[in-house]
Formats: C-alpha cells, structure tokens, sequence
C-alpha cells in the first residue's frame, strides 16, 4: 500500500472512531432516556407496572416501592410509610395489572391500568379484594425511568 492510501485509510478510520465516539448510545429496549416512540414508552410502563405486581405477589414491598421515584415523587416518604403499614396487614398478595392507555412527552409518560389485589390478612378472616383504575406518571430520573406518582394513593393502603 502506498503512503497516500495508508494515510487516507487512517484518516478515515480516525474519523468513523470519531463519529461513533460522538453519537449518543443506541437503547434497543428504549428504556434508557425519552422515548422516541409509543412502543418504547409501552416497554418502560409494562417494566415498571410489572415490577410492583411482582412486589406484590413476592410480598417484597422494597421491590414494590423500587419501581418509584423517591427524590421526585411528592410525598414519597408518606406513601413508602403507608405501604409498609400495608405490607404488615397482610401475608400475601395476588395482583395483575393490564395497561389501558398511555400517553407521553419527550420527558413524561402517563398511563392508566386496572389494577387488582387480593391480599390475605396476617389475623386470619376474608380476603381484601380491590379492582381500581388508577393513574401512573412516568418520568426520567438519574437511574433511568421510574414512577413519578400513583393516583389515587389510597388504593395502596
């Protein structure tokens, strides 16, 4: 290979290293920053649903409570309080979730789903069954994507 051709090669190569080292990261599941598109923004609400369905069924309420955002969530150390007095009042729990609908920005994703819970009580009598619709908001925080509020609260209490 001749000098010219060697220098154009690692000219070309320095500027294609250039341009990938400069282009930001490709997120296949899209759940790293905002999402570019509904189907994206369906992945990181199924991942954060299921996460406190599975909190539920496991009866691991940090798993629950990790789906939330606690540096952005208003009144999150309220609401972490009043799942924990929930998680003592009962043994174990059956949940499903079924997203109805969502809708997003370039930073906010907010969905509704049914959700229904049915727990069994630690003193023994009838189960608790509860079916509700409730609202989720979405958004980015430093550790990736995480459930900004729940309305209403109550249901979890």
């Amino acid at each position: 290979m001749n000098g010219f051709r060697w220098v154009t090669v690692m000219v070309l190569l320095g500027c294609s290293m250039l341009l990938a080292s400069a282009a930001p990261p490709q997120d296949s599941t899209g759940t790293g920053d905002a999402p570019p598109n509904a189907f994206s923004a369906n992945q990181i609400e199924q991942k954060l649903l299921n996460q406190v369905r599975n909190g539920f069924e496991t009866h691991n309420s940090r798993r629950m409570l990790g789906a939330f955002d606690r540096e952005g969530m208003p009144g999150y150390l309220a609401f972490q309080d009043q799942v924990e007095a929930f998680f003592a009042q009962y043994e174990s729990f059956r949940a499903s979730v079924r997203l109805e609908g969502s809708s997003f920005e370039q930073d906010k994703l907010t969905a509704t789903a049914i959700f229904k819970l049915e727990g069994i009580p630690r003193s023994g009598g009838p189960a608790m069954r509860r079916e509700a619709e409730l609202t989720f908001e979405f958004s980015r925080s430093g550790s990736g994507w995480k459930i900004r509020d729940v309305s209403p609260r109550n249901f979890f209490s």
